[in-house]
């Protein structure tokens, strides 16, 4: 087991599950891990009930021969991107969606065709926001079709921080605690049929989980991820650079002719 990689992965999961989005209903056991920076049993069946994260997880491992779909660089590669998501098949990739995901059945017969005629014709990476621009259905327990404003929020974004905000809590001795932070990001941007990165802009997000966070020692000039407007985690450059890369590969998949 693959302590590193299960606790990245549970900074990632945390923000759908803290919604009721994916997983089980353990969100509060998930902050708890993470705050004290413990990997264990629990946290591997809380991270195995997010249904379509953990078969996109044996399926970057498997592709790789990787035992261990909880090893940290499958995990980075399926939430920000990396060098083991070029070894994937199309066509093990709709055996994925079709047998371990049921797309067929959720999306329609005339929808999965689509989607399974475009996958096999075109390459691809099995990468986060890869199923969120172009499997059009939300994951976990909302079935819903995705709007612009629900794939941006969805897919793994990135941002430099760029403001710091406190709060006083009596609770922490009357002390200033960090409350959220301002980064500057491109939101996605739908014009003339076509998805694209817009302009800059500035976006709070929070860190704190009902008074619970695991992050510290955030700064202004720090790159983060972001999820569902939360922070996930600080990044380093070559971790900002496989994330744009490989979301726009996404876009640029979205955008591609049928």
């Amino acid at each position: 087991m693959d302590k590193q990689g299960l606790l990245l992965c549970a900074r990632y999961s945390v923000a759908p599950n803290f919604f009721g989005y994916c997983g089980p209903d353990k969100n509060p056991s998930l902050i708890d891990h993470l705050k004290e920076q413990i990997a264990d049993k629990e946290v591997t069946s809380i991270l195995t009930e997010f249904e379509t994260l953990y078969q996109y997880l044996i399926f970057i491992a498997t592709e790789n021969k990787i035992p261990d779909p909880f090893n940290k660089r499958v995990v980075e590669a399926y939430w920000l991107g990396n060098s083991l998501l070029h070894k994937a098949s199309n066509f093990d990739y709709i055996a994925l969606l079709n047998e371990k995901l049921s797309l067929e059945k959720k999306t329609g017969m005339k929808k999965f065709h689509t989607i399974k005629r475009k996958v096999l014709s075109n390459h691809f990476y099995p990468h986060h926001s890869f199923h969120v621009f172009n499997i059009f259905k939300r994951t976990g327990h909302n079935p819903s079709s995705h709007t612009l404003e629900t794939m941006d929020a969805c897919r793994i974004a990135f941002g430099k921080i760029k403001d710091q905000n406190f709060r006083l809590r009596q609770d922490y001795g009357g002390q200033a605690k960090l409350k959220t932070v301002t980064v500057e990001t491109k939101p996605l941007s739908f014009f003339q049929n076509k998805l694209s990165f817009g302009k800059p802009i500035l976006k709070e997000l929070k860190i704190d989980y009902k008074g619970k966070s695991f992050l510290h020692n955030l700064k202004v000039g720090d790159w983060v991820s972001f999820h569902w407007g939360f922070v996930c985690d600080i990044l380093t450059v070559q971790q900002v650079r496989n994330l744009n890369y490989y979301t726009q590969k996404s876009i640029e998949y979205f955008n591609s002719p049928l």
